[in-house]
């Protein structure tokens, strides 16, 4: 995923770094020498006491993007599906694995599925 995102991307609730990148907790990056402003546009430091960014930071990036992208993605003629993967924090009761009857019914369990909040 991190090679995707070095260009053409959206972020939101992460930190900005002065060398013009971002930032959030569990990133290897060597921040000495480069001043940090939080999601919320306070200046931060690793011993501040408060997260670099928002524990529901996402981030958007067109899909050619990513370099492990299989060649034939966007193949006019398609390409076979059997099997959709949501992943996401589930709702407490919700199963681990869910199996629609048909692809219809299998529309309409993705349409409403969501992910938990994080934060």
């Amino acid at each position: 995923a991190m090679k995707t995102i070095f260009a053409n991307t959206v972020f939101t609730n992460v930190a900005k770094t002065s060398n013009g990148g971002v930032y959030w907790e569990g990133m290897d990056s060597d921040l000495s020498g480069v001043k940090v402003t939080d999601w919320r546009g306070q200046d931060w430091t690793s011993d501040c006491g408060r997260p670099a960014a928002h524990p529901n930071s996402r981030f958007c990036s067109p899909a050619k993007q990513c370099p492990i992208i299989d060649p034939a993605w966007e193949d006019p003629e398609g390409v076979p599906i059997d099997a959709i993967l949501f992943g996401g924090r589930r709702p407490q009761g919700v199963p681990l694995v869910y199996e629609a009857f048909n692809w219809q019914h299998g529309v309409f369990v993705g349409a409403a599925m969501r992910s938990e909040a994080t934060a």
